[in-house]
C-alpha cells in the first residue's frame, strides 16, 4: 500500500496574492484563461489523481448563495446528478477554519457506473470525493480545493488533502 505521506517533499505555488502547498511529484497545470478574478489551477499527481483549485468573483458566489454551507451543497448536488453517477453518500460534513475564514469541508462517497469496454455490460466502481469551500472578504473571491478520486486511488488521500487545504493562504 503506497502512503502519499511518508516522505512527502512539498513545495508552494503561489499566484495573485494566494498560495498552497502541494507535493513536489505533481505537475501544476495552470488555466490559461485563469485571471486575478477567477480561473483555477491543477494539481496532476503521477498515479493519474488530480486535486482543483479554484477561484472567483465573491460577490457573484454571494448572490446565489448566502452562506459557503449553500454553496457546498450545491457543488455536491452537481456532482451527484452527474451521469454515470448512481448513488452518493456524504461521509463528512465539517465546518472548518482556512487562514481565518470559516470553510465548508465535505467528504463524500459516490457510486458510479463505468462502461465494460469491447464486450460490453458494465460494473459500478466506488469514487470519493473531497471538498473545501470558502469565502475571503479580504480578496474579494472564493476558493474551492476539490478533487473526485479513481477508484484505484491510495487510501490516504483524503489526509494528503487535508494537508494541503491546512496549508491554504487566501490573503
Amino acid at each position: 500500500m503506497i502512503h502519499l505521506l511518508d516522505n512527502a517533499s512539498f513545495e508552494k505555488f503561489s499566484v495573485y496574492k494566494f498560495s498552497i502547498n502541494y507535493p513536489s511529484v505533481c505537475r501544476v497545470e495552470f488555466n490559461p484563461k485563469s485571471r486575478r478574478e477567477s480561473g483555477d489551477v491543477v494539481f496532476h499527481f503521477p498515479d493519474k489523481e488530480k486535486v482543483f483549485l479554484s477561484w472567483g468573483d465573491l460577490e457573484k458566489v454571494q448572490k446565489r448563495f448566502s452562506t459557503v454551507e449553500e454553496q457546498a451543497e450545491h457543488g455536491i448536488k452537481t456532482v451527484s446528478k452527474s451521469g454515470a453517477v448512481k448513488g452518493c453518500e456524504r461521509v463528512v460534513r465539517d465546518s472548518i477554519e482556512i487562514n481565518s475564514h470559516k470553510a465548508a469541508y465535505n467528504h463524500i462517497r459516490l457510486k458510479e457506473t463505468v462502461g465494460g469496454g469491447l464486450f460490453g455490460g458494465s460494473k459500478t466502481v466506488q469514487r470519493e470525493g473531497y471538498s473545501a469551500h470558502l469565502q475571503c472578504e479580504n480578496s474579494s473571491r472564493y476558493f474551492v480545493i476539490y478533487t473526485l478520486l479513481s477508484a484505484n486511488a491510495p487510501q490516504d488521500f483524503g489526509d494528503l488533502m487535508k494537508t494541503m487545504i491546512d496549508s491554504f493562504r487566501c490573503h
